[in-house]
């Protein structure tokens, strides 16, 4: 076990022991699974899938997976049925008899999936970039692609754009462009409605995430556990984790809790 991950559960073990009910919430890629050159590659490695089932086991977690990925894509790679998925930024949630759809960007699939063609004939030759279409959202992806055609990628999908920029707006990540509708809805509005429509009011919420697009849940979420994987210079969380192997083991320190609360009940 890492020091830093000694550390964070040094100082969160009696929260977690003395809480009944805890919402757990997981960003999927470098967080639950390392950041790839190519993001249709990434899979949940044995240990970490393993560790994601024995915690959606526990009677007291909730466990919602929360991630740009469209809600279809991360149910594909995490096949649990017990875990709520969160997907395109928590624009659509599905799991646990949840359900929910943001009717903005609902309304906007049309105009998304043709800015998307327009973007793809643009960049069709611009070697290693992808444009992919998630529904809701879409995602410019160049890690591939050469640092000679970043600053080109860059000046083609913030072009396209513009003229939608009452629908749209772009939103940097780690080499990945995210075309957002526009709306008041994002990771931590999703966590706020998850939390106030689960059966039984979560006591504690805990959020792990490594992205930009995560410090919205932390920024809305002040008593919570929040926690940062990688080594971003800046962020709102109280604690931080250095890689997804360090979520791994802070998943199976969880799953192996049993909250005192309910042990004296």
């Amino acid at each position: 076990m890492s020091t830093m991950l000694a550390q964070v559960i040094s100082e969160i073990k009696d929260r977690v022991q003395f809480t009944s009910r805890v919402s757990l919430f997981l960003d999927f890629d470098g967080t639950l699974v390392p950041i790839a050159a190519d993001p249709r590659v990434p899979q949940l490695d044995l240990g970490t899938a393993a560790a994601l089932k024995l915690v959606s086991s526990q009677e007291f977690l909730t466990t919602t997976i929360i991630s740009g990925r469209a809600v279809e894509d991360l149910y594909c790679r995490a096949r649990l049925n017990r875990l709520i998925y969160a997907g395109n930024h928590g624009l659509e949630i599905f799991g646990r008899d949840l359900r929910f759809v943001e009717p903005l960007a609902w309304s906007r699939r049309a105009e998304l999936e043709s800015l998307c063609g327009e973007l793809r004939t643009q960049l069709r030759n611009a070697a290693g970039a992808f444009v992919e279409y998630k529904g809701l959202t879409a995602s410019i992806h160049y890690r591939l692609a050469s640092e000679a055609d970043v600053p080109a990628i860059h000046a083609a999908v913030y072009a396209a754009v513009a003229p939608n920029g009452a629908l749209f707006r772009v939103s940097r990540g780690r080499k990945v462009l995210e075309i957002l509708p526009r709306t008041d809805w994002h990771k931590g509005a999703a966590v706020l409605w998850i939390n106030s429509h689960l059966s039984e009011r979560p006591e504690l919420s805990i959020y792990l995430g490594d992205d930009t697009s995560d410090e919205d849940a932390f920024s809305v979420l002040p008593d919570a556990i929040t926690i940062k994987v990688g080594d971003a210079p800046v962020t709102c969380a109280r604690y931080r984790l250095p890689d997804p192997a360090a979520v791994q083991e802070l998943l199976l320190w969880l799953a192996n809790q049993e909250p005192e609360r309910l042990h004296r009940a």
